[in-house]
């Protein structure tokens, strides 16, 4: 058997397939011509068994770290060590140890729901590909979950690559990594000599998975050469920070963040220091006996870590800038210089925040005076500066109600406002690769389209997945072409660092002259300065850190 000529469509014929999905529906549709086929691969550690499925090959849960429970808890990831015999490469492999694994409650959301169990051994990645055909150089679309970092994982079927890969003629790559208190624990101002590269494990991590896909992503067809990360929430903050980071330069070669607004804030590894104080305290360990951490069971680590952040008032597990892997913020000088030839694609959703809102859903029946105080409490504004931020907002929409402001401002001033500045900062610098801005702007048809396009909305979207998340995208033709759209921006980026395609009007880079904005729907627009009044109304709002809950928790 020749591992790596398994039978594959030519690249007349898939190209041609391909440019009938632009225009139809087709690809969408359920079921299949014939039932799925073992495959396998030989790379560098040994022979893969995947599957071969709806045209599509895949590979899932290949390690490409060695287990991090153990000795190597709070390390940097170690090599794979080599196996005899096949790897049994047909489903996904473990989540980090984590708390919760999905992205929202109900149906709606049920596309997203990771299944796997929980364990250490969960330095894993899936490989989707159209063909095995070594040296065919596809472009190689290399996805980061979101959930912060604190959950979520690469798997789901929200998260198949199997349509973006046929779609797009692209190898699809999905991982998982360590997370919260095993990927982000900063435990080098107690033993920096064992401990050092503890704070940002977890980034570690997704470098040790991009220099597999450099060293491994040929034999399935893929181009090395030619790497774009993408990724929604948690994801798009990943890569935001992975442009500051050294190690990462070189692995990738354009950037897509979707909703990484939080990403573009790093603090200094300090700041995390009262948090790790109270979670080894919670331990009954300290500086004499910190090693004692690594033989902790991960479920012990995980509520000693909910109390930590009770007990200390901050996030914890997060990156931070701990002068040896990242060093600097993303948008800083330095950070500049280091992603300048990096193509960026940034964007969020319209209303972001009404994911969050829903967990009472009297939050979209608000009066005026309810909104009123409302922002008076978490933006630590006047009646003057809200009155004048109404008008801003409806200069736009005259039919806005207080709800639809509230939601619109706090969608604004987390994701939007923050990856417009990042926009605006990189295309300001000479020598600098150019940026793309979008807002998905879909509704989904919850309740009349209360929601408008939550956070998270979109990554179905992206994949190709508007099938598998049903609940939430309905039914007809417009899913169905929003998805196409998003898709094909996506994948044109991913071979030329530039979102233009037959599929949507002129997208042109984002400067702070024209701040171009495409508009992702089931039919797209191109927007100079979209929402521009409103933009410079909220320009200066802060969330006071103390009254963020309140942002979100209705009161009559």
């Amino acid at each position: 058997m020749n591992l790596n000529s398994l039978p594959h469509p030519s690249r007349r014929q898939f190209l041609s397939a391909a440019a009938a999905a632009l225009g139809s529906p087709a690809l969408f549709a359920a079921g299949r011509a014939k039932a799925a086929e073992p495959a396998a691969i030989r790379i560098a550690n040994g022979i893969l068994r995947g599957v071969h499925d709806n045209g599509v090959f895949s590979f899932k849960g290949v390690s490409y770290a060695a287990n991090t429970s153990g000795a190597n808890r709070f390390k940097a990831p170690q090599p794979v060590p080599n196996w005899s015999g096949e790897f049994d490469a047909t489903r996904y492999g473990a989540l980090s140890p984590q708390v919760r694994t999905t992205v929202g409650e109900g149906p709606m959301f049920e596309w997203y729901d990771q299944n796997e169990p929980l364990g250490e051994n969960c330095c894993v990645l899936n490989v989707f590909t159209p063909g095995l055909d070594a040296g065919a150089r596809r472009p190689v679309m290399f996805y980061i979950h979101g959930g912060g970092y604190i959950n979520g994982g690469g798997g789901g079927a929200g998260l198949d690559g199997t349509n973006l890969a046929n779609f797009g003629d692209v190898i699809v790559v999905t991982i998982n990594h360590r997370l919260n208190v095993f990927g982000y624990t900063n435990l080098s101002h107690l033993d920096g000599e064992s401990f050092g590269d503890a704070a940002n494990a977890g980034h570690l991590d997704i470098v040790a998975a991009l220099k597999w896909v450099r060293d491994n992503i040929s034999v399935f067809g893929g181009d090395p050469g030619n790497v774009t990360v993408f990724g929604q929430s948690g994801g798009g903050s990943k890569i935001m920070i992975l442009l500051s980071m050294p190690e990462a330069r070189g692995l990738f070669h354009r950037a897509i963040s979707m909703s990484g607004a939080a990403g573009l804030i790093v603090d200094e590894a300090s700041m995390m220091e009262p948090y790790v104080n109270a979670l080894v305290s919670q331990l009954g360990l300290g500086r004499d006996n910190l090693s004692a951490i690594q033989d902790v069971p991960f479920g012990t680590l995980l509520e000693a870590r909910t109390r930590a952040v009770s007990k200390s008032g901050l996030e914890g597990a997060r990156p931070v800038i701990d002068g040896r892997h990242i060093v600097t913020r993303p948008m800083s000088p330095d950070g500049l210089a280091m992603h300048a030839k990096v193509p960026l694609l940034l964007g969020s959703t319209k209303t972001e925040s009404t994911l969050f809102f829903m967990s009472d859903m009297r939050n979209f029946e608000l009066t005026e005076s309810q909104m009123r105080e409302r922002m008076r409490k978490v933006f630590n504004v006047d009646d003057a500066k809200i009155g004048a931020i109404m008008s801003a907002y409806r200069r736009t929409d005259p039919d806005m109600t207080p709800s639809d402001i509230l939601v619109a401002v706090a969608s604004d001033v987390q994701f939007r406002l923050p990856l417009t500045t990042a926009a605006e900062t990189k295309s300001g610098v000479e020598g600098q690769s150019p940026v793309y801005m979008y807002s998905f702007n879909w509704a989904i048809p919850f309740q009349g389209g209360v929601l408008g396009s939550p956070h998270a909305v979109d990554i179905p979207f992206a994949f190709g997945n508007v099938d598998k998340a049903g609940a939430m995208a309905g039914p007809g033709a417009a899913p169905i072409e929003t998805s196409l759209n998003m898709m094909a921006a996506f994948v044109s980026f991913a071979r030329s660092g530039n979102p233009n395609n037959a599929r949507m009007p002129e997208w042109r880079p984002y400067d702070s002259k024209t701040r171009t904005t495409m508009l992702v729907n089931a039919t797209c627009e191109a927007a100079n300065d979209y929402r521009g009044s409103a933009r410079l109304a909220v320009a200066d709002l802060k969330i006071d850190p103390f009254n963020r809950a309140a942002l979100y928790r209705y009161e009559a």
